[in-house]
């Protein structure tokens, strides 16, 4: 590492071409087969990568996937073709890190209930979340497993699930009915497997079954713990599915049916919570799988060394699915046609354009274009590549991020971090007076959000980020190339050029604290759940509380004197491990509500006290 960083401080690599290196590279993919030989227009140009990388066989690039790894390798051997030198660790085209990506199941793995022992398999899967170990323990049955004052709705009024097996209904209460007092056709947050697990936690439980209901999901198949309960963080108790079987076995000493105790709680809108007469023997063994990810990193040498643009985008996406995607159990490649292979496709045609360009006359700065791994899983790539750069981050003067630009409609471009430099909005504007035509132009003051240009901005570093909106398909198998638009993809990508050459003609911009600011709302559409209290996680630490990478100026931690390098590990009487425990708390509070929440400062642990906000 320190290697890498002399090299980037001298401004110059061992003398190897990146044709050259191109030419020996064994063992990677082949580059898309470009028009002309890559010397197609820029459109066409973007449309090859993003057609390559949404391709199915690209594994829906999720992180530990040879699809994303063939992806990251045909990166690099582009960026090499183009003359770009090597910008990762130690000269090389990577700089790696390593992730926790999901579980794996070991033994061994039963449940043992009613006299009868039910093996891993068709009665019995594990939750990815589980904690490993055996539970001997008396069993509750707690409806649907949900407490949720703004629904005047609790299956643990009256239930004492203290050090118990408690035996709940997957979903909520009125699934697929529109009177119901939850939301019907679509899932409120309580609904969430981690959710259900941290409420049996709080009321003292020790572990968690989960069947399905018979209503709407008769004899549908357990699902193995990489794909239901998504998340490898430890909830803290055993966790596992069991069948209609397994469940009717437990519930029959009362008399009682699943589909009876499902209908008595959704025909009367009321909980049915019942203490079982069967005590079970839960064993879970679980392996956390690891995967080494990749950023992959070019530049080009500018006249000043010492002055530094970084161009970005993301080439990761969600693989088969798991728990981030809005359309859960398609168990499909979700290729991310706009999210990010759009993105990618700019980023590579702006090293394209330069890279010609630096043959007659260099750029000023040095420009730096990143394709950042680990998006989908929390920042992770970018938050590497900021926390160990390649090149000292105090020549970094700004950050240009690409998240899906590729589905541009009614000609509205969207530029988030307008707010994070002095020079950024009359300089956009100029940029955009420029383009023939124009776009609606709709900027966001603030520096975080859901995308890479976070990672810099916590670092102090000015940010814009280029979003064309969000869409029916974001985070969906549907998020194919035939519904990118060429020619708002190639508008954007000058647009993103324009930006680039004027910063590299100017002097540096100047950093702003900017104002939180929701006018574009979240990457996903629309805005947030429940209360607000302004931190910003840093995702890649996965226990021992949650360690914040910031705080949003002025917020509700802000005020309650909550700083950056805090971790949180009590909210209201809350234990918090993890960003899930975290997001239960929060949500388990309302707007305005005052919360104790003890962090860890320097080893210590300190008391702050906070008035949610409303969540933009």
């Amino acid at each position: 590492m320190n290697g890498a960083r002399q090299l980037w401080i001298g401004g110059a690599f061992a003398a190897v071409t990146g044709l050259a290196l191109a030419a020996s590279w064994t063992g990677a993919p082949a580059a898309p087969a470009l028009p002309a030989a890559g010397n197609a227009p820029d459109s066409a140009y973007a449309m090859a990568w993003v057609r390559w990388l949404a391709d199915p066989a690209r594994e829906g690039r999720g992180a530990g996937t040879a699809g994303l790894d063939s992806a990251g390798a045909a990166i690099a051997r582009e960026m090499a073709r183009l003359g770009l030198r090597p910008g990762g660790d130690g000269g090389a085209w990577f700089q790696s890190l390593e992730i926790t990506t999901g579980v794996e199941v070991g033994e061994p793995c039963a449940i043992e209930a009613a006299g009868m022992r039910y093996p891993l398999g068709d009665d019995f899967q594990p939750i990815g979340f589980s904690t490993n170990g055996t539970l001997r323990a008396p069993v509750v049955f707690a409806g649907y497993g949900i407490t949720a004052p703004g629904y005047d709705y609790d299956d643990y009024a009256g239930l004492d699930a203290r050090d118990k097996l408690v035996l709940v209904l997957s979903q909520e209460p009125g699934e697929m009915d529109t009177t119901s007092r939850f939301d019907g056709d679509i899932n409120t947050p309580h609904a969430a497997l981690r959710t259900k697990a941290i409420n049996a936690r709080e009321h003292g439980a020790l572990g968690l079954l989960v069947v399905n209901g018979p209503r709407h999901h008769a004899g549908e198949p357990l699902r193995p713990p990489r794909v239901e309960g998504g998340g490898y963080m430890s909830s803290g108790l055993l966790a596992g599915f069991v069948s209609e079987r397994v469940a009717e076995a437990l519930l029959e000493p009362l008399g009682v049916t699943l589909a009876g105790a499902q209908s008595a709680i959704d025909d009367h809108a009321a909980p049915h919570s019942l203490a079982l007469p069967e005590s079970a023997t839960v064993t879970v063994t679980l392996k956390r799988t690891r995967a080494e990810i990749r950023n992959v990193a070019g530049w080009i040498a500018g006249r000043d060394t010492t002055r530094t643009l970084v161009i970005g985008a993301h080439y990761d996406h969600l693989g088969y699915g798991g728990e981030n995607a809005l359309d859960p159990d398609a168990r499909l490649p979700h290729v991310g046609a706009d999210d990010n292979a759009s993105g990618v496709g700019v980023l590579l045609t702006l090293a394209r354009r330069f890279a010609a360009e630096a043959r007659r006359r260099p750029p000023r700065h040095n420009l730096v274009f990143c394709a950042f791994t680990g998006e989908e899983s929390g920042l992770l790539g970018s938050g590497h590549f900021v926390d160990d750069p390649t090149r000292p981050l105090e020549g970094v003067e700004a950050m240009l991020n690409m998240d899906m630009v590729g589905r541009l409609r009614d000609n509205r471009l969207m530029v988030m971090g307008a707010g994070t430099a002095e020079e950024f909005k009359p300089l956009l504007a100029a940029v955009n007076r420029a383009q023939r035509p124009a776009f609606d132009l709709k900027t966001s003051d603030d520096g975080y959000g859901p995308s890479d240009h976070s990672s810099f901005y916590k670092r102090k570093i000015p940010v814009l980020m280029l979003f064309t909106g969000a869409h029916a398909d974001y985070h969906k198998v549907s998020d194919t190339w035939d519904k990118i638009d060429e020619p708002g993809l190639e508008r954007v990508g000058r647009f993103a050029a324009a930006v680039v050459e004027s910063l590299d003609t100017r002097p540096p911009v100047r950093y702003l604290v900017a104002k939180s600011d929701s006018t574009v709302g979240r990457i996903a559409g629309g805005g947030g759940y429940g209360a607000y209290l302004g931190t910003i996680p840093d995702y890649m630490q996965t226990e021992g509380g949650v360690l914040l990478s910031g705080v949003r100026s002025e917020g509700p931690a802000d005020q309650a004197g909550i700083q950056g390098g805090d971790v949180i590990v009590k909210f209201d009487g809350v234990r918090i491990d993890n960003i899930y425990d975290y997001t239960y708390a929060l949500r388990s509070r309302k707007p305005q509500q005052q919360v104790r929440i003890t962090v860890l400062r320097g080893g210590e642990e300190k008391e702050c006290v906070a008035t949610l906000g409303r969540r933009p």
